[in-house]
C-alpha cells in the first residue's frame, strides 16, 4: 500500500513539473507572435530614454527568448548626436533586454540592458568630446559591447588606427553609485585593459587605470577637477622595476608639474609651464 501511495506521489509531481515546464515555454514563446515593427518609434525613444544614445532602426525586429529574453534588431545605427549624420556604430546584431512586464504589455519602457556584438565602432577626433560629455554627464543603463573593431580617423577622414575589442562594460553599479567604463583590446600589437570609473558621492574626481601586457606596464591616473579650467592630475607609472609618480596642477594658465620626493621612485619631475592666452583681431 505505502509502494502504491509512494508511486502516485511521484506522478503528481512528475506531472506538476510537465505542467509548469511547458507553461512557462509558452509565456517565454507568446511574444514571437507580436509585430514590434509597429513599435519602432516607440523603442527608439525609450532606447535614448534609457542609455541616452539615439536609435535608428531600419532593419528587422525580432523576439528571442534565450538565454534571456530580449529583442533582437538586425540592422540598427547607433549615434550620440542626434542632429548629426555620423553614426559612431551600424549593427546587424543588436540586443535590447526588456523585462517580462515590459515585453508582454509592449510598453517598451524599461528595457535592463543593450548589447552590440560583431560590428565595428567608428568615431573621429572630434567624437572623442561627445564621448567624455556622455561619461561625466548622462545617466545610463548598462550597455555592453562584444567582439568588435575601434576604426578612429582624423578630421579627413583617414584611418589613423584600429583596435580590435575583446568587450566593453559600460554601466552603473547602483549599490556604490560608481560608474565604469571598461575595455578589454587589443592595440598595435599589446594586450590592454582599461578602466575608467567616476563615483557620484565624488562627482568632481574620476579614475581611469591602464594596464598593458608584454610588456607589462600599469598606468593609474586620478583627475580632480577644482573649478573652471582648473584641475589636478596624479599619475602612476610602473614598468618592470621602473617607477614614476607625479602630480600635474593646471590653475590660471599655469602648469606645475612635480614628483614626490620617495625612494621608491627613480625619475623625479620638477616643471613650471606659464602658457599665454591666445587673443584674435
Amino acid at each position: 500500500m505505502n509502494k502504491i501511495k509512494q508511486n502516485k506521489v511521484n506522478f503528481i509531481l512528475i506531472l506538476i513539473t510537465i505542467i509548469l515546464s511547458f507553461s512557462s515555454l509558452t509565456l517565454l514563446s507568446l511574444p514571437v507572435l507580436f509585430n514590434y515593427e509597429s513599435k519602432v518609434a516607440k523603442i527608439e525613444k525609450n532606447f535614448y530614454q534609457n542609455f541616452k544614445i539615439y536609435l535608428k532602426i531600419s532593419g528587422k525586429i525580432s523576439y528571442k527568448p534565450f538565454p534571456k529574453p530580449h529583442l533582437l534588431v538586425e540592422n540598427a545605427q547607433i549615434s550620440l548626436n542626434e542632429t548629426k549624420d555620423n553614426n559612431l556604430i551600424n549593427t546587424n546584431n543588436l540586443k535590447i533586454y526588456v523585462s517580462f512586464k515590459d515585453m508582454y504589455t509592449r510598453s517598451f519602457k524599461n528595457f535592463n540592458s543593450t548589447e552590440i556584438s560583431n560590428t565595428n565602432f567608428e568615431f573621429k577626433i572630434n567624437n572623442i568630446k561627445e564621448i567624455r560629455d556622455h561619461l561625466y554627464k548622462k545617466i545610463n543603463k548598462p550597455i555592453i559591447i562584444k567582439n568588435c573593431k575601434i576604426f578612429l580617423r582624423n578630421n579627413s577622414d583617414e584611418v589613423i588606427f584600429i583596435s580590435p575589442i575583446n568587450k566593453i562594460s559600460y554601466k552603473i553599479n547602483e549599490k556604490n553609485k560608481q560608474k565604469n567604463f571598461i575595455i578589454d583590446g587589443n592595440i598595435f600589437g599589446i594586450n590592454f585593459k582599461s578602466n575608467w570609473f567616476r563615483n557620484y558621492m565624488f562627482p568632481n574626481i574620476s579614475n581611469h587605470n591602464l594596464d598593458l601586457f608584454k610588456p607589462n606596464i600599469e598606468i593609474e591616473n586620478k583627475l580632480e577637477t577644482k573649478g573652471n579650467d582648473n584641475f589636478e592630475i596624479n599619475t602612476s607609472i610602473k614598468y618592470l622595476q621602473e617607477k614614476l609618480r607625479y602630480k600635474l596642477i593646471f590653475e590660471n594658465n599655469n602648469i606645475n608639474i612635480s614628483s614626490p620626493v620617495s625612494e621608491n621612485i627613480n625619475f623625479l619631475i620638477d616643471a613650471y609651464i606659464k602658457l599665454n592666452p591666445f587673443y584674435s583681431d
